[in-house]
């Protein structure tokens, strides 16, 4: 499924749709070039689930940043810097695809084998910018 993001809000409407529909122990993969909207998503989706504003961070430099409100647990992973899948393991990767929680990893490639075989759920969303138009193209969800 394609759809156009033509302002933040519409990227906003689409996070709300989709914590609308998702469960707490789900694997969501976000790809997309820099500044397509991977983030951005991110936020909204987390504070469409009822966490609040101010809490929720890009984790560019922590690389695992999460989230614990009112019992619901929500990590949001960024592999940007991931050379090497072995890498995955000394963030605990497995661990965390273990938990009972929301995982959400942005630039998912370095993790691929992991996250084929970790027995999830898995909402993949493919952010494009091109010609000044955004879009995202969901697989296993239907909004």
């Amino acid at each position: 499924m394609v759809i156009e993001l033509k302002t933040l809000n519409d990227t906003k409407k689409l996070a709300s749709r989709i914590a609308k529909k998702i469960k707490c122990n789900e694997l969501i993969l976000l790809s997309g070039d820099l500044g397509s909207g991977k983030t951005t998503f991110t936020r909204y989706l987390i504070m469409a689930l009822g966490f609040p504003e101010d809490t929720v961070k890009s984790p560019s430099f922590t690389i695992v940043q999460e989230y614990l409100h009112h019992g619901k647990s929500v990590y949001h992973i960024d592999l940007y810097r991931i050379e090497k899948e072995s890498e995955l393991k000394e963030l605990g990767l497995e661990e965390i695809l273990s938990e009972q929680s929301l995982v959400i990893v942005e630039w998912p490639e370095a993790g691929k084998k992991i996250f084929e075989n970790c027995g999830r759920e898995t909402l993949k969303i493919n952010f494009c910018f091109n010609k000044g138009r955004r879009s995202a193209y969901l697989t296993n969800l239907n909004i």
